[in-house]
């Protein structure tokens, strides 16, 4: 019982430290594309770095 809250708790810590990572990178104008391609040809390029269609 003891190593699978352990784990349980490991695994939580992981998803709590990438949600907050990916939230920082919002706000510090990062945006959520990851496509690595220019960002004229990116479907969300209209939500990264600021810029507008």
């Amino acid at each position: 019982m003891l190593p699978t809250i352990i784990i349980a708790s490991i695994i939580a810590i992981i998803f709590i430290a990438i949600v907050v990572k990916g939230i920082i990178n919002i706000k510090k104008g990062k945006g959520i594309c990851s496509c690595g391609c220019s960002c004229g040809e990116c479907s969300m390029s209209e939500y990264c770095h600021g810029n507008k269609k």
